[in-house]
């Protein structure tokens, strides 16, 4: 009948990156062979107050748990003290439908955000990838450069933010550790990058034919949720091989505008991240432009917050209490 509370840096202590992408590995194998239930995400906005609220559920029956997540996203926070966003994941058992965790969702969304980028990478980009373009210094972009250098060993890392001040603080964080990073001021300063990993909330379009050489691979996990927002240029997909979490997602959240106006089919998705997974789609195929979009799916949230709960329980971490006490 417990519940176990976990706190952020509770969580970061129990689960890492390497763990995050072979849990995700996992996850959608299940998820491509129809075997997770998965649901839309559903977005509650205030634009008096300049945010949103997301809902997100999932449940694994192999795995032995569903999850819900609430990510809230206000822009105003800041100016409060507060964080800009907020995301609480519950761990529910369902044989009983008992909560048995509830824990802080902001670095688990961070880190299988990372993953499914890493494992999109390992399958689409060029092994000898070296230069990378990294749009958006945020937490999202750093989850995204974590999870490539699992799979890629890149030798530079060109970082791009509309404010140059986190481009640069991000480049100081990363050269404690001997990575040659550079904060660049133009798009065009992208140009010759293996990979591209964009994790921004812009609404019009940052990653164009202008800037992508053939043989790249872009990454993208700033599209959709509902929120208008395109850092890819949709001509680009169309023109790529572009793959996708989930095809049904994809129309409905990451490029439900994209299909809505026509600009993409479902023939112009070559195929999604489970295919790749179990072969039945090839990876990368020569000197061509890949893209992966991900609009995020709470199956993620299921396998890393699985792991964080049975490690927690193992290692008497957190605090347990009964909700009917």
């Amino acid at each position: 009948m417990e519940t176990l509370l976990l706190t952020k840096s509770e969580v970061e202590g129990l689960i890492g990156m390497r763990d995050a992408i072979e849990a995700l590995r996992n996850v959608f194998i299940e998820h491509q062979e129809g075997r997770t239930k998965s649901y839309p995400r559903v977005h509650i906005p205030f634009e008096q107050y300049y945010g949103s609220i997301g809902y997100m559920e999932a449940a694994v029956d192999s795995l032995g748990y569903s999850v819900s997540k609430i990510a809230s996203l206000f822009h105003q926070n800041p100016e409060f003290g507060l964080p800009r966003v907020i995301s609480v994941i519950t761990l529910n058992r369902i044989d009983n439908g008992l909560p048995v965790a509830i824990m802080d969702g902001n670095y688990l969304t961070m880190l299988r955000t990372g993953a499914i980028g890493a494992l999109a990478t390992e399958f689409l980009s060029k092994k000898d990838s070296e230069v990378v373009g990294l749009l958006g210094a945020g937490v999202q972009g750093r989850g995204q450069l974590w999870g490539i250098s699992e799979v890629r060993s890149p030798k530079k890392v060109k970082v791009y933010d509309v404010s140059i001040e986190n481009s640069k603080k991000l480049v100081g964080e990363l050269s404690k550790y001997g990575i040659d990073c550079e904060a660049v001021t133009s798009l065009d300063e992208l140009k010759g990058c293996d990979i591209i990993a964009a994790a921004t909330p812009s609404t019009t379009p940052l990653v164009t034919r202008k800037i992508v050489k053939e043989g790249t691979h872009v990454t993208s996990v700033g599209v959709g949720a509902g929120l208008g927002k395109k850092e890819v240029d949709f001509m680009l997909m169309k023109e790529s091989r572009t793959f996708v979490d989930d095809i049904e997602v994809a129309k409905r959240d990451s490029l439900s505008e994209a299909f809505m106006t026509g600009v993409l089919k479902e023939s112009d998705i070559c195929g999604t991240l489970g295919e790749l997974l179990v072969g039945r789609k090839p990876g990368r195929m020569a000197d061509e432009i890949t893209i992966f979009v991900s609009a995020g799916m709470a199956i993620q949230d299921l396998a890393v917050a699985k792991i964080v709960y049975e490690r927690a329980l193992k290692s008497n971490v957190g605090r347990k209490f009964i909700f009917s006490a």
